[in-house]
């Protein structure tokens, strides 16, 4: 079952988006405290739009837990989507440049920004059927086309991607890592 996530899971969300982190070898892993770097995200997510905050949160469910979770919303929103980080960064006395701020997105899409699943419900359909819901909500929000990026050297998430109907649009870098920008008309 996917649903938007409740603010009260704001904090379970969390590992989700610190593997996000790690896949993607932010900077702040090794600049900041774990404890410093959760606490920053987590009061961001607690903000009207940020990029992993409750407004662009779904939650896979099965057998009354979260199987998987993903982030989306409108392209338009990329340039403002991480003024509530930067504003718990300030909260927490911490400058600004330690977390790096990228375009990931082109203008008119709606954005998958991140979907990942727990690895106790991996290869049992979540990420399809998170995939599917996040389609549908695009489609709902009027969008005609969805996307996301594919690090280049994840085969299984790209052999994925491809099955559900994702083209390679381009090749982005980010965080010093390629990807594809792969797209969806819905």
């Amino acid at each position: 079952m996917i649903r938007k996530v409740k603010k009260e899971e704001i904090p379970d969300l969390y590992p989700y988006v610190h593997e996000i982190f790690s896949d993607m070898e932010i900077p702040a892993l090794d600049e900041l405290s774990d404890d410093l770097l959760k606490n920053i995200v987590i009061d961001a997510m607690h903000r009207p739009r940020y990029r992993y905050g409750y407004e662009n949160a779904w939650v896979c469910e099965r057998k009354g837990q979260i199987a998987g979770v993903f982030f989306g919303y409108a392209s338009e929103w990329e340039t403002l989507i991480d003024g509530p980080l930067q504003a718990s960064m300030l909260k927490y006395n911490v400058p600004m440049d330690t977390i790096s701020q990228e375009n990931e997105s082109i203008p008119g899409e709606w954005y998958l920004d991140t979907l990942v699943t727990d690895p106790n419900f991996r290869r049992q359909g979540v990420g399809r059927e998170m995939l599917n819901a996040a389609a549908q909500i695009a489609s709902d929000a009027g969008h005609e086309m969805i996307a996301l990026n594919c690090e280049i050297d994840n085969l299984p998430a790209y052999h994925l991607y491809r099955k559900m109907g994702y083209k390679e649009k381009t090749q982005l870098v980010l965080s010093g890592h390629i990807y594809w920008h792969m797209i969806k008309e819905l």
